[in-house]
């Protein structure tokens, strides 16, 4: 869901919080991994977050963020939510010889708030596009396969992110 007025263009302060739901997962150092990947991130586009909450919680208090994002005097709320898991994938369903491995998978959420009125510039749900795991298949007549680190999985899914939230 894009409104009219959404132009990526305009998001230069935002104020932003990151949700990062650890699904089956016990490791505390890994929202502070996308928390750091995604400043970066924003900073390399040339968008300076005001300021970036982080949270681990199961529900996102959109009105307590609207807030802080109102007394940060931000013009949008960037409001990413990262949500890994643990599955079994199947790898190379269109080859010969499929393979199923268990994998760690990232959802990425995007959801873009007018600060003044609340009003939803943008929603993209995580169901669009390839789902994100920690694994990288070639599945051509040289099968490789690679497991990628908790870094590269933060990384494409902030990319993912960017991506969504840069998209024309």
């Amino acid at each position: 869901m894009r409104h009219p007025d959404y132009r990526p263009a305009a998001i230069r302060r935002p104020a932003v919080t990151l949700q990062v739901r650890l699904d089956q997962m016990e490791r505390a150092s890994i929202p502070e991994q996308f928390e750091a990947g995604l400043i970066d991130a924003l900073n390399t586009q040339g968008i300076f977050p005001l300021d970036v909450a982080l949270t681990a919680s199961k529900t996102l208090d959109r009105p307590q963020a609207l807030a802080r994002a109102r007394s940060l005097r931000a013009d949008v709320l960037l409001l990413v939510e990262m949500r890994l898991g643990r599955a079994d994938v199947v790898y190379c369903r269109e080859t010969r010889r499929p393979f199923a491995a268990r994998s760690t998978l990232v959802a990425v959420t995007l959801e873009v708030l007018r600060v003044s009125d609340g009003t939803r510039l943008l929603l993209e749900p995580a169901a669009t596009g390839e789902p994100l795991t920690d694994i990288e298949a070639e599945c051509g007549r040289e099968r490789s396969i690679r497991r990628l680190s908790m870094e590269e999985l933060a990384g494409a899914g902030i990319s993912r992110a960017l991506t969504l939230l840069l998209r024309r």
